[in-house]
């Protein structure tokens, strides 16, 4: 594929992996007292929720924009999965990037969406299936309220599943913080390389994060009119979960660096340890090195070697000298 066809106005390229994912549509049109859901992009007088799962299908999805009036350049942005999470209004409609990450079996997976929210219709376009978004589908059968509140509410239920999604994940990568922080006040050790996971993890959950938060705030201060009365104090409650979460993640990437710091010193201590060790045995050698060397000098008259107890009387002085020795740096502390 030919690069310059990224830097062409309007042109609308799938940039990801998932090309063999099929492109499926599933369409909620709905209100308070009804619920219809198809899969086609037909608009209507009701509220709409249009959840499109496959991006390979550029031209299927373009169209699109016959039904809603969807500028090229949000959907060439739809089409773009490597920008960074973003939440900006363009001309009056509210468009969103994210890269969502969520458990699954324990792992932490990462999945990016995109959303518009234009008039009285919410479209979300998906690489591969949401499961974190399956609850919706209880939420439209059983929360009345959803229903019957304006589209805007459906745009809080969405980004409170994200971020009680995000809360998940925290709540895993805090839970390995804080068993590294037993390992290395147990036993001095933690393996380095699980530590640098979790701290790339925990980066990549504030990237998530901090964008959506900072500008979800500025939204909701210069766009009030897209939100009914009756949903914001939703959303502050929506903005207060985010700032917190914001606050525990820089709180734990301190906490991290600390015990990384900690790690570094630990394992610098232990070194010194061993070198001292090593050096007072060298120590020790010294003077025992010199008798043996002294008294394995080949001269023809060398009269203490012909005693009888020479070799005796070497060895005791040689214990001797080295317990002698070991006794006074044990008294100096020094090992």
């Amino acid at each position: 594929m030919n690069i310059s066809n990224y830097f062409k106005p309007k042109t609308m390229i799938y940039t990801g992996k998932h090309v063999k994912t099929p492109t499926s549509i599933k369409h909620y049109a709905y209100d308070a007292k009804s619920l219809q859901i198809t899969s086609d992009f037909k608009s209507n007088n009701l509220k709409n929720y249009i959840q499109i799962v496959g991006l390979s299908n550029v031209e299927e999805i373009a169209i699109i924009k016959n039904h809603y009036n969807i500028d090229s350049l949000i959907l060439e942005d739809v089409f773009n999965v490597n920008q960074r999470n973003k939440l900006e209004v363009i001309d009056n409609s509210i468009f969103g990037a994210f890269h969502v990450e969520y458990l699954e079996n324990d792992y932490v997976k990462e999945d990016y969406m995109s959303m518009i929210m234009i008039e009285n219709t919410i479209i979300t376009f998906h690489e591969t299936e949401p499961i974190y978004l399956k609850s919706l589908d209880s939420l439209f059968n059983d929360h009345k309220e959803l229903r019957e509140r304006s589209i805007d509410y459906l745009l809080f239920q969405i980004l409170d599943i994200i971020t009680d999604n995000h809360l998940d994940v925290y709540d895993e990568l805090d839970l390995a913080i804080n068993i590294f922080e037993e390992e290395i006040l147990e036993t001095k050790n933690i393996e380095q390389e699980d530590v640098y996971l979790v701290r790339k993890n925990m980066l990549k959950l504030k990237n998530n994060v901090t964008p959506i938060y900072e500008q979800l705030d500025k939204i909701l201060l210069k766009h009030p009119q897209l939100f009914a009365v009756e949903n914001k104090l939703y959303y502050e409650d929506l903005k207060d979960h985010l700032q917190r979460l914001d606050s525990r993640i820089n709180q734990s990437r301190e906490v991290m660096r600390n015990l990384l710091d900690l790690h570094m010193n630990n394992q610098s201590n232990k070194m010194n340890k061993i070198m001292a060790t090593l050096t007072l045995f060298s120590a020790i050698f010294i003077p025992l090195s010199f008798l043996t060397g002294f008294f394995g000098m080949n001269f023809v008259h060398f009269g203490v070697l012909e005693y009888t107890h020479a070799v005796l009387l070497f060895t005791a002085m040689c214990v001797i000298i080295a317990v002698s020795m070991v006794i006074f740096f044990k008294k100096r502390k020094w090992f």
